[in-house]
């Protein structure tokens, strides 16, 4: 989204419902409804416009909200409260009147609206992906969904990556990925639980499907980037194409994410998991994701992404690798 530099705003606070305040290093005033902080922009909206203003961070001397945030710190902590300036120009979290912390704005690095409503607490994302050639009569369609529950203890999330691909000289080539992930945020750490299920023509892989738990940690929060790194344990099972190749079996899990943001309109995101195997000896998994994004007006962008799926010991000789590459147009629900 395009970030608007901010001209002299001064509105009576009396008539608005919800009177959030932003005060900026120029001393410009805007009243309002804040809707977040996120990836360096401080979003309000007010009475006066159609859209909301995005102002920037860095801009920002002082807000106040009337609401209840969960607000992110650069020590890695989050607070639930309400967000009250003080004479000094510190920021009060409050919470039921009682006083939970106060802070320096540049601590802050994401405050999101902790919703009362339960259907408000979703958001989502759908890109698509489409190629066709004449040459071979080539076909290939992309699907990729996010759903996506946020409160202050808890997030749940489901993501799919699908392809289906075909021309006249080969076989049908299909790849499935979905991934249902619960986290349970308790102080700095977070408690993970996982069910992954993956196949892939490519590897002769009717399906896997892939219980865990796991612990992480985040490492490094800015106004810029997020870096974590978590570990656990997953239980495989795994059904082949030629049934006397299936089987189950134990690992181990490490991983490491990174996501980078608040680059003009870019963001980029990307996740490595290792997976050394505790039942069968020698097997060594890896999961990469690598995913490049544009942000286009009313809540567009253009997406770029790669999947990659490692394991030295693949059923099918000579192919122990399995990739996704796919771009398209998808539009975000916040």
């Amino acid at each position: 989204m395009k970030t608007f530099f901010l001209a002299f705003f001064l509105v009576p606070m009396c008539i608005f419902s919800q009177n959030d305040t932003i005060w900026t290093k120029k001393n410009h005033l805007l009243v309002g409804e804040i809707k977040g902080l996120s990836k360096g922009i401080l979003t309000i909206e007010t009475y006066f416009s159609d859209s909301d203003f995005e102002v920037d961070f860095d801009e920002v001397k002082v807000f106040s909200t009337q609401k209840v945030y969960l607000v992110f710190l650069t020590n890695k902590t989050r607070l639930t409260g309400k967000i009250i300036p003080t004479s000094k120009g510190m920021l009060q979290i409050v919470n039921n009147g009682e006083l939970i912390q106060e802070v320096d704005i540049n601590s802050i690095i994401a405050i999101s609206e902790v919703k009362q409503l339960f259907w408000k607490r979703f958001s989502g994302a759908l890109d698509i992906g489409f190629n066709m050639t004449k040459s071979n009569n080539f076909r290939q369609l992309t699907i990729s969904s996010l759903l996506k529950y946020s409160s202050d203890l808890w997030n749940f999330k489901f993501s799919s990556n699908t392809l289906y691909s075909s021309r006249d000289d080969n076989d049908r080539i299909e790849r499935r990925d979905y991934n249902l992930t619960a986290l349970r945020f308790i102080d700095k750490w977070y408690l993970e639980s996982t069910v992954v299920y993956f196949s892939s023509t490519e590897l002769g892989l009717k399906s896997r499907v892939i219980p865990g738990i796991g612990i992480g940690r985040g490492l490094v929060y800015s106004q810029h980037l997020y870096l974590l790194t978590g570990a656990g344990i997953n239980y495989n099972i795994e059904k082949y194409s030629d049934e006397m190749l299936n089987k189950n079996s134990t690992e181990l899990k490490f991983i490491t994410q990174l996501d980078l943001y608040n680059i003009e309109d870019f963001s980029l995101f990307t996740n490595v998991a290792m997976y050394p195997s505790l039942s069968e000896k020698g097997r060594f998994r890896l999961d990469y994701n690598l995913k490049l994004k544009y942000d286009l007006p009313l809540d567009f962008y253009i997406k770029a992404e790669l999947n990659l799926n490692y394991d030295n010991q693949s059923v099918v000789e000579g192919n122990n690798t399995d990739y996704l590459f796919s771009s398209g147009i998808g539009w975000e629900l916040d």
